[in-house]
């Protein structure tokens, strides 16, 4: 019989653990939990439930801390999981499907990596093989070791409906500050060219209140970036930060947004900018087919396996842009339409509301 091991390290996470644990047991044949120093009543949670708890002298590596995981796991594959997020089987036939295929050497999940957001898909299902092993101080991968576990075997990597919800966002993060930057300025001094190590330094270094260097941070990556030929688009994130950072700063943006969109032209957010923007300008005629497009997304099927959005970009972030568009251009029953779609979720709701019956006065 196939087992599955389910392997997370953990360290002071009491507010996550258990909802975490509870999303494992039952679907899960062992849970693997390393504890690496908490101070709080993690390990008392977490004792609750059927788990193998070990212990991780921290070394500033979480590589390590990882594969120490990885090497006490017994079961025939393994997922590795972090505290604040849970595991959603939505299928279950599927899911023993996917654990009999011989020609799969890993799996790549739908993670949804904020709440509210879409989904992309993330590599955390894997054979317990020894030669699939992490590799970075921080932000720890695996994929090098699958690959090249699948160029010597001639075996795949699959796709498959498994999911994840990841919850941290939501949280505070600058309390890891202190033990992110320098784990990050360390992997970027060998690894100059890691984008999003550079994109996650400048944002916790903009959590700290330096601007400025979020600043530097981000524009070293982007030049890295330029001198690329792979240019995944999970790597605009470093435009997506800086643009968001010089707007909230009163910097101008347009030229930012042209030079991101030169080089993601695909990317449906910086298409959504560029929209909003044009609207502002009063180039209606170009913003609305993009708007268009956006509007007509179903948010919640909506699926790119190498990004994640924001659903509120489909929603009011387009509808509202476009409800101008129709109202400037005498379209008012539609105006009046789209004003009360944005409504839906907007921050604002009650002056999409009234932007509605504008409309429908005019009409």
């Amino acid at each position: 019989m196939t087992r599955v091991s389910a392997t997370l390290i953990v360290r002071d996470e009491s507010e996550f653990i258990a909802d975490c644990l509870r999303s494992l047991a039952g679907n899960v044949d062992e849970i693997v939990l390393v504890d690496t120093g908490s101070r709080d009543d993690t390990i008392e949670i977490a004792s609750r439930f059927p788990i193998k708890l070990h212990h991780f002298a921290w070394c500033n590596d979480f590589s390590a801390a990882r594969n120490f995981a990885r090497e006490r796991a017994s079961g025939d594959w393994i997922l590795y999981i972090d505290a604040d997020e849970r595991l959603e089987i939505p299928d279950r036939d599927e899911f023993s499907r996917l654990l009999s295929d011989r020609g799969k050497i890993a799996w790549q999940l739908r993670r949804h990596h904020r709440v509210g957001w879409t989904a992309l898909s993330k590599l955390r299902l894997f054979r317990n093989d020894p030669r699939i092993r992490f590799q970075g101080v921080i932000h720890e991968s695996i994929e090098p070791s699958v690959e090249a576990a699948v160029r010597a075997d001639g075996a795949e990597v699959g796709i498959c409906g498994l999911r994840l919800h990841h919850i941290g966002y939501e949280t505070d993060q600058r309390p890891k500050n202190s033990r992110y930057i320098p784990l990050l300025r360390d992997r970027l001094s060998r690894e100059p060219n890691n984008l999003y190590c550079w994109w996650h330094l400048g944002e916790c270094l903009r959590l700290s209140g330096d601007d400025n260097a979020a600043v530097e941070a981000w524009s070293i990556g982007i030049a890295r970036l330029r001198e690329l030929e792979s240019r995944k688009l999970a790597k605009s994130i470093l435009y997506l930060s800086l643009i968001k950072l010089q707007h909230d700063r009163g910097a101008a943006i347009d030229d930012l947004v042209a030079q991101a969109l030169s080089l993601f032209p695909n990317h449906l957010g910086l298409q959504c900018l560029a929209a909003r923007h044009a609207v502002v300008r009063g180039e209606l005629e170009a913003a609305r087919p993009v708007l268009e497009k956006l509007t007509a997304i179903d948010a919640d099927t909506f699926f790119d396996p190498e990004l994640a959005y924001d659903k509120a970009l489909f929603r009011h972030l387009s509808a509202e842009p476009l409800a101008l568009c129709y109202f400037r251009s005498g379209r008012y029953d539609d105006a009046a339409r789209l004003y009360r779609v944005a409504a839906r979720t907007s921050p604002d709701p009650a002056a999409c509301e009234l932007k509605a019956q504008l409309a429908q006065l005019r009409m």
